[in-house]
């Protein structure tokens, strides 16, 4: 039944798409993830305006991923509109994720929120794929807040909260919690901690290191480099185009032998 909503709603966006303006680039980026319980894990990605419908935005957000030295890719469609009189920011999308590391697939929807003065992340896993070689990916959620800082909103605080159900093994479950630095445009690092190693599907917990790198084309050109403090509160519409917070891995689990 989930299956079936996931690919009802991804057929509405799509054809929703078809309505709005031609793609345009808006910016391209990618990360890197280091943890002590992982290998590394690697992404490049690009976001797409498709215009707008009415108040709805609509955009797409590929990737590619990179860890265990499989490729994968995570294809997605979303959309996000101001509400409440323009106090917010909602948005929800749906992601088909992919990796090469045992052919794992599964799908994802995503649902969003962005005030002035924090963001809310709420996104469902289901697996449309079954075991391969000891693995298989994991159902689950996870639920994540970002919390700016006054007055220094290149820094914020993302506490979060996260379910896989095992199939052959204890549940995947536990609390994260992140600090995300922005100094400038292009660059932001995150480091944090949580219950789980969710990208290498153990359950132990893990510190991570994380980069990511976001080039705007509409800036190209301007001092993208200088550093930046940020404003507080944070203007809502800045975030039309913000990164879909998501886990970008396929979670799994390695059966008993």
């Amino acid at each position: 039944m989930m299956r079936t909503i996931c690919v009802a709603l991804f057929l509405c966006l799509l054809s929703t798409s078809v309505l709005a303006a031609p793609p345009e680039p808006i910016w391209a980026g990618g990360s890197m993830r280091l943890s002590d319980e992982s290998r590394p894990g690697y992404t490049a990605e690009i976001m797409i305006s498709l215009g707008s419908v009415d108040s709805m935005y609509l955009f797409t957000q590929p990737m590619l991923t990179l860890t265990h030295a499989k490729l994968g890719v995570d294809l997605g469609l979303g959309t996000r509109m101001p509400a409440m009189s323009g106090q917010i920011i909602t948005g929800y999308n749906l992601f088909f994720d992919y990796t090469g590391d045992n052919s794992h697939k599964r799908l994802g929807a995503g649902f969003e929120v962005f005030h002035s003065a924090f963001s809310a992340h709420m996104n469902v896993y289901l697996p449309i794929s079954g075991e391969n070689r000891g693995k298989e990916a994991l159902p689950g959620f996870d639920l994540a807040m970002g919390i700016p800082i006054p007055d220094a909103s290149f820094i914020s605080l993302w506490p979060g909260m996260y379910f896989y159900s095992g199939r052959d093994r204890n549940d995947l479950k536990g609390l994260s919690l992140t600090m995300m630095i922005r100094p400038i445009t292009p660059l932001a690092i995150s480091i944090g901690g949580r219950n789980d190693a969710l990208q290498s599907g153990r359950d132990k917990s893990e510190l991570f290191f994380k980069a990511e790198l976001t080039m705007p084309f509409k800036r190209l050109g301007k001092d993208l480099f200088a550093f930046d403090k940020g404003t507080y509160p944070i203007d809502v519409n800045t975030r039309m185009d913000h990164r879909v917070v998501r886990e970008s891995f396929i979670t799994y689990e390695k059966k008993r032998n």
